[in-house]
């Protein structure tokens, strides 16, 4: 059965099982409506698919009479710089993110450089049913279409002008950084960034030609060359991204990886180094994220702010609050004083500061740090209503006051489990994070065995 899934990330599925060039056209033609066919930032990620897709998206704009400005290949995150420095109406990025190498993908872009939110989303599909009933275009080409190509130096200083990248630090101690960008997005810009802040730069799978030499998220199990990499070239910290280079996995001077929710843990601690006593500015993430960044802001005076699962409602909540900095679990950190979307340069310029300035390894840093141990699971609840699954576990456990915002999350001092259902399979994902391993399993395997009485 062909899939294609559409929600707050955009729209994605298997090429030629459910994306192809006819759902690529629909789906631009109706975003450009929604952005009153003005200036559209354009790009793509590496894998072999994107030129081609990109070519229709361009095409569909020009044919609307669109300033078009292409990006080519580079990082998410730069593109999304770019829609706010531009001053476009939007953009579309052509990119399926982690997903395997038959998967593609369009993300949407809003005029403040965010993806789009619920709302957004609800119009984008008002325009797309306007789309598929007026049929097929027939213009001629009546737009724009000019190649940006500093895009990525642009991102580059936008970075290194941060107040919390402490650029001389990082040249005076000029670490030994591996980099695998999985011949991604990143490919050019992680390793032009390193250099430029006086790193000893080591790239690997860094050929921008979209083979993916290995699964493409950025998760331990996947990333052993790098893992080994960097313990024989005895380099200081080795880090991955993803096809779209928008999330950073970090591994230690020994090989050793440190889970992904860390990422954003270390980058946190080193912005919360630098606030002054008085700045109360709030940390946000969301619901999943480790219980660790909430125990590291208590120790500095201050408070986390949850949102459902999902960048656009990070961003949204760092939109509203005056916040000191932001993310995801899965190696997205998001700094306002650049953009307001998950980006790995962000990430690796605040992480190798933090490193300089205190001379500590990366394994030191993150020793000292709250840890916590997280187990993820699911469960299939075909034939049933996950919503109604949900209902009866947050009436059961009322008396623990459950927060309702994305699915059930229920919390206890030292741990918490988290069950959402998914908006693609018959299932519930269920999340558990405790002061061990075990402690996380139990947790999980407990509810599991609840759920399983319910069906």
């Amino acid at each position: 059965m062909p899939i294609l899934i559409s929600g707050i990330s955009g729209v994605r599925g298997i090429i030629n099982d459910g994306f192809d060039e006819e759902v690529v056209e629909v789906y631009t033609r109706a975003f450009a409506q929604l952005m009153d066919n003005g200036r559209i930032v354009i790009a793509q990620d590496s894998r072999p698919s994107g030129e081609m897709f990109k070519g229709v998206v361009e095409k569909a704009l020009n044919q609307l009479g669109c300033e078009i400005i292409d990006c080519g290949i580079c990082p998410t995150p730069t593109a999304q710089l770019m829609v706010k420095d531009l001053n476009a109406r939007g953009g579309i990025i052509v990119t399926a993110s982690h997903n395997p190498i038959e998967w593609n993908a369009l993300k949407f872009v809003g005029d403040e450089g965010l993806f789009l939110d619920s709302e957004e989303h609800r119009q984008l599909q008002i325009e797309l049913a306007k789309v598929k009933v007026a049929g097929p275009l027939v213009s001629e080409l009546t737009g724009s279409v000019t190649k940006l190509d500093d895009r990525i130096e642009r991102h580059i200083e936008n970075v290194m002008a941060l107040d919390l990248v402490n650029v001389d630090a990082i040249r005076e101690l000029r670490p030994k950084v591996v980099i695998d960008a999985i011949n991604g997005a990143g490919s050019e810009a992680l390793p032009a960034f390193l250099e430029r802040i006086g790193c000893e730069v080591f790239p690997i799978n860094c050929n921008n030609d979209g083979n993916f030499v290995h699964t493409p998220e950025p998760l331990p199990e996947n990333l052993m060359e790098l893992r080994k990499t960097v313990s024989r070239l005895g380099a200081d910290i080795g880090i991955a991204t993803d096809p779209d280079a928008d999330r950073l996995a970090v591994i230690d001077g020994y090989g050793n990886p440190l889970v992904e929710e860390y990422t954003l843990v270390l980058a946190a601690y080193h912005a919360l180094r630098h606030a002054a006593d008085d700045d109360r500015r709030p940390l946000v993430t969301n619901l999943s994220s480790t219980k660790a960044l909430d125990d590291l802001a208590e120790r500095y005076g201050r408070r986390v702010l949850r949102t459902p699962v999902g960048e656009i409602h990070v961003a949204r909540k760092m939109q509203q609050v005056d916040t000191l900095i932001g993310g995801e679990g899965n190696g997205g950190v998001i700094l306002a004083e650049s953009h307001l979307g998950r980006d790995s340069l962000v990430a690796s310029g605040l992480i190798l500061s933090l490193m300089a300035e205190t001379k500590q390894s990366i394994r030191e840093i993150a020793d000292d740090l709250p840890r916590y141990e997280m187990v993820k699971d699911k469960i299939n609840v075909q034939g049933y209503q996950p919503a109604d699954i949900l209902q009866s576990l947050a009436e059961k456990y009322a008396s623990l006051v459950p927060n309702l915002e994305d699915g059930v999350k229920i919390s206890w001092k030292d741990r918490w489990v988290h069950f959402r259902a998914s908006n693609t399979e018959p299932i519930v994902r269920i999340f558990a994070e405790g002061s061990s391993q075990t402690v996380a399993a139990s947790l999980v395997n407990e509810f599991k065995t609840e759920i399983q009485d319910l069906l």
